[in-house]
């Protein structure tokens, strides 16, 4: 299940990234709490580690992002 979960991140954060360049801003805006450097940033950093990422740290990446975490809560297994 590790691998699958590993590839399961990896694809919904290429997802988000994807979606949050589309909106971005020209200029860099300030991040939400908890994300200091600005979601998209985040996500990027996020997806750059989930290649090389244990297993414990492939749980606080998705855990970082609730709406990847309850999607693959409610996946069809």
């Amino acid at each position: 299940m590790g691998t699958e979960k590993q590839l399961f991140l990896a694809t919904r954060l290429d997802e988000l990234i994807r979606d949050l360049e589309a909106d971005a801003p020209s200029a860099p805006a300030q991040g939400a709490p908890g994300h200091p450097d600005g979601l998209l940033v985040t996500a990027q950093r996020h997806r750059a580690e989930v290649d090389t990422a244990d297993a414990k740290h492939i749980d606080e990446i998705m855990n970082a992002h609730s709406e990847i975490a309850a999607a693959w809560s409610s996946r069809s297994m």
